[in-house]
């Protein structure tokens, strides 16, 4: 029977490090909509490392409201009223597997397929989704108590959840049919785990969805900053015909890759400074400057000059990385200047989860003709678009190896996470 049946998975429970411990958990009866799905790969992601590693963010206090470790823990289980750190919790941010049972009202996937297991709901009922916005779908961060639904048990009979409904870091994901989208796929886990992990699918999301924006072929795009976030976004733009992919990090090993899978030209924020956003502007002109031809004229209030699209996926800093350093560990800054560099008419998507007040141009953001979109997921769709994102892998138009800098398996997980946390390596990818 699947029920009653004892699995490993990584338990975030208490403060501090060492909060989280690989350990058995025997699995409760399931029913109603939930799925249990085998595990074969799950992404670390970075927005998760305060809350598996147990690390505060290094930000500037005055820029966490409320604190840093608060926030983390809070937006990890999505409940409001609850002692977070209280409840023994399967971390990750779901991944890929293939389901082993189902309960009685499951109609979406059945035993046998092959999944994901979304980072973002798609009920297809909620006033959102029947907009075509699943990427903020309701039952996305519930906040009642009512919500929590225990997953199994530990040993001395402490109930297990899983993070958001999710889970991710164990050798079983239990979850509910709106998190779990079916794939058809020869891929292996390892690539199919990158292009469906949520910063990839938030990347493709941004660019190649059309959900928030388009990406016009033969526009100008920059990508402020270039995590695997980042990276997918390059890559999107350039599947979605962009002829200028202008990508930006302070890590060279990132710009680098950031060449290999389709940008035109990287920067350093660290060597352009505030000169950063000109730099973006002189990149996108085009072969005339004659308003009256149809060229860029980068003069006067309505300048053509600029980025046409712009992503930011840079974020805030959990922890001082190994590798270089950005101009600023709150994010702030590199979204500002992502909304400064569109050019009028142009169109900015953020993704980064930054801590802190933005602050901008008042007459730039009143009549300057910049348009902005946040989401989850980049506007991702998932049953609509994760299929579409499986078909861009199975082309090779989405390149997954380049990105994938560490494989591990479910027992190694933890010094991965170190890796991601400061920057050491570009994805990590857990295997079960």
């Amino acid at each position: 029977m699947i029920t009653n049946r004892t699995f490993r998975a990584w338990i975030s429970r208490g403060t501090g490090r060492g909060r989280t411990t690989l350990q058995d958990v025997r699995l409760r009866p399931i029913g109603g909509r939930q799925v249990v799905v085998r595990t074969e790969a799950c992404n670390l992601c970075y927005s998760n490392v305060g809350a598996v590693l147990g690390i505060q963010a290094a930000v500037p206090a005055a820029a966490a409201a409320p604190s840093a470790a608060a926030t983390t823990n809070q937006a990890a289980v999505g409940l409001a009223g609850v002692n977070a750190n209280s409840l023994a919790l399967i971390q990750g941010h779901g991944g890929v597997g293939v389901v082993e049972a189902v309960g009685p009202e499951v109609r979406r996937v059945q035993v046998g397929d092959r999944v994901c297991v979304s980072g973002t709901p798609q009920c297809g009922s909620c006033y959102h989704c029947l907009r075509g916005r699943a990427d903020v779908c309701q039952l996305l961060g519930r906040n009642l108590p009512s919500d929590l639904v225990a997953v199994g048990d530990l040993k001395d009979g402490t109930p297990v959840y899983s993070n958001s409904h999710i889970g991710g870091l164990g050798e079983l994901m239990i979850t509910f049919e709106e998190w779990v989208v079916p794939v058809v796929t020869k891929a292996n886990a390892v690539d199919l785990g990158m292009v469906l992990s949520c910063v990839s699918v938030a990347g493709l999301g941004a660019t190649t969805t059309g959900t928030l924006a388009t990406v016009a072929p033969g526009s100008v795009v920059a990508v402020v900053g270039c995590g695997p976030l980042g990276l997918s976004a390059v890559q999107g733009a350039r599947i979605a015909g962009a002829s200028t992919i202008i990508a930006i990090d302070p890590i060279k090993v990132r710009r680098d890759l950031a060449m290999k899978v389709g940008a035109t030209h990287v920067l350093d924020p660290n060597v352009e400074g505030n000169a950063i956003i000109e730099r973006v502007r002189s990149l996108s002109n085009g072969p005339t400057s004659r308003a009256w031809s149809g060229g860029r004229d980068s003069g006067g209030r309505r300048s053509g000059a600029g980025a046409d699209f712009v992503v930011e996926a840079c974020g805030a800093e959990f922890v001082r990385p190994k590798m270089e350093q950005g101009p600023d560990p709150t994010g702030i800054l590199p979204m500002q200047q992502a909304y400064e560099m569109c050019n009028a008419g142009g169109h900015l998507v953020t993704t980064g989860l930054v801590r802190g007040t933005i602050a901008l141009p008042a007459f730039l953001f009143a009549i300057g003709g910049i348009s902005h979109s946040g989401g989850q997921a980049g506007g991702a769709n998932p049953m609509r678009d994760i299929p579409r994102f499986v078909s861009l892998l199975d082309s090779g138009q989405y390149n997954a190896k380049a990105l994938v800098t560490r494989v591990v398996p479910l027992a190694d997980m933890l010094g991965a996470y170190e890796e991601v946390a400061y920057r050491t390596t570009v994805t990590a990818i857990m295997t079960a």
